[in-house]
């Protein structure tokens, strides 16, 4: 008689949120981490052309709350980039407003490309 397989459970995974900073823009297209903002804040920089940046474990979540805080602070439907290979090796991937106005970009993590 066969041994029956044990199969492994996994315990849920307590992932941390992302957090929302200003974004400061440096060399070779990197986002520089500035002070931790709230959503509302992060929407108010966007409004105004300033960058933000989301910052977490998860890309999928990074992303999607990226989106959300630049489809708020426009009040149309944003265009996600990749990183542009202009901007520079270190750039990260972004939503921005199509077409501009407001200036700006609303940055995210990603597994491999990260903030300084």
């Amino acid at each position: 008689m066969a041994k029956a397989k044990k199969q492994a459970t996994k315990a849920p995974s307590l992932q941390e949120p992302p957090k929302i900073y200003e974004g400061i823009r440096g060399n070779a297209g990197a986002v520089k981490k500035g002070a931790e903002i709230t959503q509302t804040d992060a929407e108010t920089r966007r409004r105004n052309g300033e960058d933000v940046i989301v910052c977490g474990p998860d890309r999928v979540t990074n992303r999607r709350l990226a989106g959300q805080i630049e489809r708020n602070a426009i009040g149309r439907e944003p265009k996600c980039c990749f990183p542009h290979l202009s901007a520079g090796r270190m750039s990260l991937p972004h939503w921005q407003p199509d077409p501009r106005p407001p200036e700006g970009h609303t940055f995210y993590e990603t597994d491999k490309l990260k903030a300084t």
